[in-house]
C-alpha cells in the first residue's frame, strides 16, 4: 500500500512537472521574435582609454547603446542613471555589454569620458564610453542607428539601441522612461 502510494505520487510529480514544462515551453514559442530593425556598420572609435574601439570588440556580444555628452545638463544625466541600472542587472552576464557614445567629441576626450565613466560607476570591462572623429559619430548616429538629423549641431536622442550577437538592432527604447527601460531589460534577457 505504501509502495503504490508513493508511485502514485511520483506519476502524479511527473505529469505536473511534464504539464509545467509544455506551458513553459508553449509561452516562450508563442512570443514572437524581436524585429530587426537596421544593422549596425562597422566603425572606429575610441574607448576612454584612448584606444581603438570598433565593431569588432562587440562581435558575439548583446549590447546596449545610447548618445550622450558629458555636459548634458537635460536628459543625459537620467540617460545615464538607467545605463547604470542595466549595468547593474547585466554586469555579471559575460556576453552583454553597455555602449555610450558622446556627441561632443571636441568636448568628450578620452580622459573626460573616462572621468565621467568613473563617475557613473562604470566597469570599462563592461560599459564602454567612446569618441572619435565628428563625422564617424554622425554617420554612425544617422545612418546605422538611425537616431538623428543631420540638421542639428549636436546630435542627440533619448532613444536606447538593442543590438543582437550578430550586430542587428532589435529595439529603441526610450532612455528617459522607466517603463521603456524595463521593457529593453527584459528583451535584452530575451536575446541571452
Amino acid at each position: 500500500m505504501k509502495k503504490t502510494f508513493i508511485i502514485i505520487i511520483v506519476i502524479i510529480g511527473f505529469i505536473a512537472a511534464i504539464g509545467f514544462a509544455g506551458v513553459t515551453l508553449y509561452k516562450i514559442l508563442d512570443k514572437p521574435p524581436l524585429p530587426v530593425l537596421g544593422q549596425v556598420n562597422n566603425f572606429t572609435l575610441v574607448d576612454a582609454d584612448g584606444k581603438p574601439f570598433s565593431l569588432k570588440r562587440l562581435e558575439d556580444k548583446i549590447w546596449i547603446a545610447d548618445f550622450f555628452f558629458t555636459t548634458c545638463s537635460d536628459i543625459c544625466p537620467i540617460m545615464t542613471k538607467n545605463m547604470k541600472s542595466l549595468y547593474e542587472s547585466f554586469k555579471l552576464e559575460p556576453k552583454m555589454r553597455l555602449v555610450s557614445i558622446t556627441v561632443n567629441p571636441e568636448q568628450d576626450t578620452p580622459a573626460t569620458l573616462k572621468r565621467y565613466a568613473k563617475e557613473a560607476g562604470a566597469d570599462a570591462k563592461n560599459w564602454y564610453f567612446l569618441t572619435g572623429e565628428r563625422a564617424v559619430i554622425r554617420d554612425l548616429l544617422i545612418n546605422s542607428f538611425k537616431l538623428g538629423d543631420v540638421k542639428e549641431p549636436i546630435f542627440h536622442s533619448s532613444y536606447f539601441a538593442l543590438v543582437d550577437r550578430a550586430g542587428l538592432i532589435r529595439g529603441y527604447y526610450d532612455g528617459t522612461d522607466d517603463e521603456a527601460v524595463a521593457k529593453l531589460f527584459k528583451d535584452a534577457a530575451s536575446l541571452l
